[in-house]
């Protein structure tokens, strides 16, 4: 009867701990997605900055030298390297558009200017890559200038990003880089702080 009673316990012990144990893994889970998209974000600017143009891939980022993306992050929502990319005036995959060619919810980063032309990067001997694929999916997505990701996860977070809930609504531009680094608080100068 006793170890009857010690099981059932138990197991209203585990019941009550599981779901939380469940929802902290998914904040993680967000936190490492909105890490990874920056990192697209800011690899993407550098490119940018470099070349005189959006990355046609994500894989011409990592396999052009130099690197502006010192590695291929995978979507930890869908643990997956198929990740949503945003061109110039829509989504290359899959985002709805808003009127206007605009995203729903706002601008996010799109832009109806066209970059600069410049010479295009040299490929790495020894490295073949086609950039006909748009990022790290096959090869018969449509390509493009990439100028942000997105996960393709159509899910409710337990934080927002930049005003979103759902996982495919966070995207990764240049600007969001700016809004995320104006929302940063800088520390006061003081005692503690190296930065006075």
């Amino acid at each position: 009867m006793a170890l009857m009673v010690g099981l059932t316990v138990m197991m209203v012990i585990i019941a009550s701990v599981l779901p939380l144990a469940s929802a902290e893994a998914q904040r993680d889970k967000e936190t490492e997605l909105i890490f990874r998209g920056l990192q697209y974000a800011e690899g993407i600017r550098c490119f940018k900055l470099r070349y005189g143009r959006y990355p046609t891939s994500l894989k011409e980022m990592y396999e052009i030298r130099p690197r502006t993306l010192r590695k291929l992050w995978k979507d930890p929502m869908s643990n997956s390297m198929d990740w949503g990319l945003i061109g110039l005036t829509a989504p290359v995959a899959g985002v709805p558009v808003g009127p206007g060619g605009a995203p729903p919810g706002g601008g996010g980063g799109f832009s109806v200017a066209t970059p600069t032309p410049a010479p295009s990067p040299t490929p790495t001997p020894g490295v073949t890559s086609p950039f006909g694929d748009t990022g790290l999916g096959g090869p018969s997505a449509p390509t493009g200038p990439v100028t942000g990701v997105y996960s393709k996860v159509r899910k409710k977070g337990y934080q927002t990003f930049q005003g979103h809930e759902y996982y495919n609504e966070w995207q990764f531009t240049e600007s969001s880089l700016s809004a995320t680094l104006s929302a940063t608080p800088i520390p006061a100068p003081g005692p503690g702080n190296p930065f006075k």
